[in-house]
């Protein structure tokens, strides 16, 4: 008996192995669904087939959103007063995010005092300068207390030296005020390998500093002179903010060190005590209690950039910053 139904092509046979088939009326196939498309929809979930790795998955996708929370979050503009936190800490490399918050702290109505905490050995004697400069502004508006940490030398204390009161522990580590210069030189390196440079200039200082030469006795006394400049203006800046003798600041300044107990005893810090004692005397000043919360400077950087630093220790805008320099000579307020 023939079958008078028409003819589908080979897509008339469909098996369980091939697929599925939806039929109409002549019995061909409308649609066909393939068998890894519907045999995947009775899989059991991923966190059931995959436990380890589902919840990896979220676990990493909790730690990026955390992540952005934490760098979005910005408490530059609250409302109560407060006292804000300036926070200098390890080498000066950058100025901008430092001062950056501080023009933050200064436009805020609810800032009424200011603890600017230090530890750090200094670092770019601009760098360092310009935050001195910042934080000396902010203390003719707003009582400033600067509590030095483990050590605040050098640069560090340029810094210091710009509050309206200067704390130190006993065993924290000072001074170090002077400036130094360092010039590496590869030119034995680059003559091992066999590689070398050619360098023209306009001016017989332009090329003052290189790696790929020693100094000249008459690029010697030049750099000299420009070291001894920047010398003078941190006697000057000590001086002027220690409200000392110009003489007595210049005394101190032949790069020793100091302990917390020498430097107030040499008047480069006005009292013995830590962030707490710092920030009873700041109550007092502000009026604000003592026990009241920081206003902090939000996290800088992607959650990447923080991650690396807290993990690794490893900080890559100073890295940066370092990179920019490049074979120029760099000036330095750091031990």
């Amino acid at each position: 008996m023939s079958d008078n139904r028409p003819l589908c092509g080979d897509t008339a046979a469909l098996s369980a192995d091939s697929g599925l088939a939806a039929r109409g009326a002549s019995g061909c196939p409308l649609a066909h669904i393939p068998a890894s498309a519907w045999q995947g929809l009775l899989r059991p979930p991923l966190r059931k087939r995959r436990p380890l790795l589902f919840w990896g998955g979220v676990l990493l996708a909790l730690t990026v959103l955390g992540g952005l929370a934490l760098g979005s979050g910005d408490e530059s503009f609250v409302s109560g007063p407060r006292i804000a936190l300036v926070s200098v800490n390890g080498p000066i490399l950058k100025a901008e995010p430092v001062l950056d918050w501080i023009r933050k702290v200064e436009r805020n109505p609810a800032v009424k005092g200011v603890l600017v905490r230090v530890d750090s050995p200094g670092g770019g004697a601009a760098a360092s300068q310009e935050i001195h400069d910042a934080i000396a502004a902010l203390a003719q508006k707003m009582p400033v207390a600067v509590s030095m940490g483990g050590m605040a030398a050098s640069g560090g204390l340029m810094v210091s030296v710009a509050g309206t009161r200067v704390f130190a522990n006993p065993s924290t580590v000072t001074g170090s005020i002077g400036v130094r210069m360092d010039i590496p030189q590869v030119r034995g390196l680059l003559d091992k390998v066999g590689v070398g440079q050619e360098t023209l200039t306009t001016a017989p200082y332009k090329d003052a500093g290189s790696w790929l030469h020693p100094l000249t006795r008459e690029q010697r006394e030049y750099f000299a002179a420009v070291l001894g400049d920047m010398h003078q203006q941190f006697v000057d800046i000590v001086a002027r903010g220690r409200r000392m003798e110009r003489a007595q600041a210049a005394q101190l300044a032949d790069g020793r060190i100091f302990t917390g107990r020498e430097a107030l005893k040499a008047g480069l810090v006005d009292e013995m005590g830590g962030q707490a004692v710092a920030l009873d005397w700041l109550a007092g000043e502000s009026g604000v209690p003592a026990g009241r919360r920081l206003l902090v400077r939000p996290k800088e950087g992607d959650w990447l950039s923080r991650a690396l630093k807290v993990w690794l220790g490893v900080d890559l805008d100073g890295l940066g910053a370092l990179a920019g320099r490049g074979a120029a000579p760099v000036f330095l307020f750091q031990m």
